[in-house]
């Protein structure tokens, strides 16, 4: 059918536009770094459009509807001043002394350069490598502004480990609030602790973080006067840092005496996680699901829907400062893929149209000039994913006068992470790569002189240990992996069937709170992971070197995945509030998350009836089977019968 003018004209029609925000913000730096000695705040406003324009709209009232827009273009412009604050650049109030006028020191905008050493530079593309497969927050540019050109670097050779996960995105997200707060002061938030189906106030001061499979806190409970451990992804909403007049006598003297530590001090982060664990035994994990289990469960379901990769809420500088580092990189190459921004920034394709819609509207020095985009993209979203994305073209940016040229300082995000992947590289490399591991090291401690203090302490007080019982297995595995050489296995699966086998393991994944060897296994004649927490027995068989076929499992870089077949039984479970950020370890192909309590249910597949049995009796209540019903009341009659026997 042949489509007349207008119909062409609606099916190309403008669907994207540049984010103000953005476009603002960058702009008031670029003003500024452009003119070394400063503008005031009307100068600011003549020089940045999107200021102007809403100044001269101001000029043209009178009275008290003159002094609301005023007061509203004010508002605004603060806005913009702490979003550049907020990605490391600095701008300070003016005072009389400077002729009331704004500044961006050249020399003290963006990073300086760390003087990285050969080793230093490998260690910082190992860590980059690990994450490869997973968007941990802000670590991609946190690694290209340290070390602009560590793209370039030549490949170390196949990764022996690979960090799938280092935590669910509510862990990563709250571990980053707690860190731009710092330790040692009086916190609050939600939290639901296991087994509750209601969120709860918890006021407390944090000690130090820790990872055992999941992300806790570990901290002064201000309520009952003592220590506790709290499970980051069970944290719900904002963490607020508390004012001193919300702290009675007593909690404000228990604050002082932590942050002068005076208590808990030193505070062994890694023996608490080993010492506490969950505290749950047999008989309160049945109980627990024998109570989800019961009767024949909701009539109804809701309405699922199928699963997105999904991208993190971003506030307004998370925005500008990948922008910002979005020109710098642009500038300093002379071309670069939209795949490569897609991939090192962890968007969207819809937002990387308006990130470049942004940058070209930035003001350089003199409206109307601006930021010259080669390839401009298309305004229409479907036109910019089904033409601009898929000719995948080199994009190039020109400008004769912007000076956002450099990396901006590291946020608190992209430091906190960076300071993450190197503890988890440390922590990873085998006996080998000490001299990697060593490197690491040293560059935490350059990295530390230029973060803030608090993520600086935030990240001294981490331990990323793993649990005491996992670590024999995982050094049998890692000499293994080193030596070339098979293992002897006693393995129980998820459905508790037994075996033996031999197996010549090639990686190890971290996938969230497990760790698999990833392997080929000569019973099967065929790739498996083998989650290390399920292997009951392990033997070293250091005569027997791996084979061709495990070789070349190298090649390709994959997690663990649960196999569908005709055998499979689909199921639809429920996901605690408590839980429900497991809820994406299950591989859910629909979900639904409840508006109210943030439960999740979604629809996924298990090998066996068994295996669904085993994992909600190990989830004591968190994870509900919906569908169908006559696994439901299975479940139930195995929690009793556990219980029955547990009260023998």
């Amino acid at each position: 059918m042949q489509l007349d003018e207008d119909d062409t004209a609606e099916d190309s029609r403008q669907t994207a536009a540049a984010e103000d925000g953005v476009v603002r913000a960058l702009s008031l730096a670029n003003a500024l770094l452009n003119r070394p000695g400063g503008l005031t705040r009307e100068q600011i406003f003549d020089k940045v459009e999107l200021y102007r324009a809403r100044r001269n709209e101001r000029d043209r009232l009178v009275g008290d509807e003159r002094k609301r827009a005023d007061a509203a273009l004010e508002k605004l412009f603060g806005h913009d001043k702490e979003r550049l604050r907020s990605c490391g650049i600095d701008l300070s109030e003016p005072t009389s002394d400077d002729d009331y006028r704004y500044r961006i020191h050249r020399s003290q905008y963006g990073l300086p350069d760390l003087r990285l050493s050969a080793a230093e530079r490998l260690a910082l593309y190992r860590a980059k490598l690990l994450f490869a497969q997973n968007s941990i927050s802000g670590l991609q540019h946190a690694v290209w502004a340290i070390d602009p050109d560590n793209d370039y670097l030549g490949s170390p050779g196949p990764l022996r480990a690979l960090q799938a996960s280092i935590g669910s995105e509510a862990e990563i997200s709250q571990l980053l609030e707690l860190s731009k707060i710092g330790l040692h002061v009086a916190v609050s938030f939600r939290y639901t602790g296991r087994g509750r189906h209601r969120a709860e106030t918890r006021r407390v001061v944090p000690l130090g973080t820790g990872l055992r499979g999941h992300w806790y806190v570990l901290a002064h409970d201000l309520e009952r006067d003592a220590q506790r451990i709290f499970r980051l992804d069970r944290v719900s909403g904002t963490i607020e840092a508390l004012p001193p007049g919300a702290l009675s006598e007593r909690e404000a003297e228990a604050v002082l005496q932590v942050a002068q530590h005076q208590r808990y001090h030193p505070v062994d982060v890694a023996a608490e996680l080993d010492r506490s664990g969950e505290g749950f035994a047999d008989g309160d994990l049945a109980a627990g699901t024998l109570r989800a289990h019961q009767g024949g469960g909701p009539k109804t379901l809701p309405k699922l829907t199928p699963r997105t990769a999904g991208q993190r809420r971003e506030d307004a500088a998370t925005k500008t400062e990948r922008v910002v580092n979005m020109v710098a990189l642009l500038l300093a190459r002379d071309g670069v893929q939209p795949s490569e921004l897609l991939a090192k920034y962890d968007i969207t394709g819809e937002q990387l149209l308006r990130d470049l819609l942004s940058i070209s509207l930035v003001t350089t020095d003199e409206f109307p000039d601006t930021l010259d985009l080669q390839p401009f993209p298309p305004l229409n979203d479907e036109e910019f994913t089904t033409e601009y994305l898929v000719a995948d073209e080199p994009i190039v940016l020109r400008s004769g006068g912007s000076v956002i040229d450099k990396p901006v300082s590291l946020t608190k995000p992209g430091a906190l992470s960076l300071m993450i992947a190197l503890k988890v590289l440390i922590e990873i490399s085998p006996q080998e790569d000490q001299h990697i591991a060593e490197a690491a090291e040293q560059l935490q401690e350059k990295i530390k002189t230029i973060v803030p203090l608090a993520i600086a302490q935030a990240a001294d007080s981490m331990s990323l240990g793993r649990r005491a019982d996992h670590r024999p297995v995982l050094r049998s595995v890692q000499r293994a992996i080193s030596d070339h050489h098979a293992l002897s296995i006693a393995y129980t699966d998820i459905s508790g069937r037994h075996s033996e086998r031999v197996i010549e393991p090639v990686q190890i994944i971290y996938d969230g709170p497990h760790i698999y060897a990833r392997a080929w296994c000569r019973s099967a004649e065929g790739e498996r992971f083998f989650r290390l927490d399920r292997i009951m027995q392990i033997t070293d068989l250091p005569h027997e070197p791996q084979r061709e076929e495990s070789a070349t499992l190298l090649l390709t870089i994959n997690g663990p995945q649960i196999p569908v077949s005709e055998d499979s039984v689909p199921v639809v479970l429920r996901f605690s509030p408590s839980a429900s950020s497991q809820a994406a370890l299950f591989h859910p192909v629909k979900q639904h998350t409840e508006k109210g309590t943030g439960a999740r249910t979604i629809s996924t597949s298990f090998l066996t009836r068994e295996a669904v049995v085993r994992t909600c009796l190990e989830a004591g209540g968190d994870i509900e089977v919906l569908r169908p019903v006559d696994l439901r009341v299975e479940i139930a009659q195995r929690a009793r019968e556990l219980l029955k026997s547990a009260q023998v």
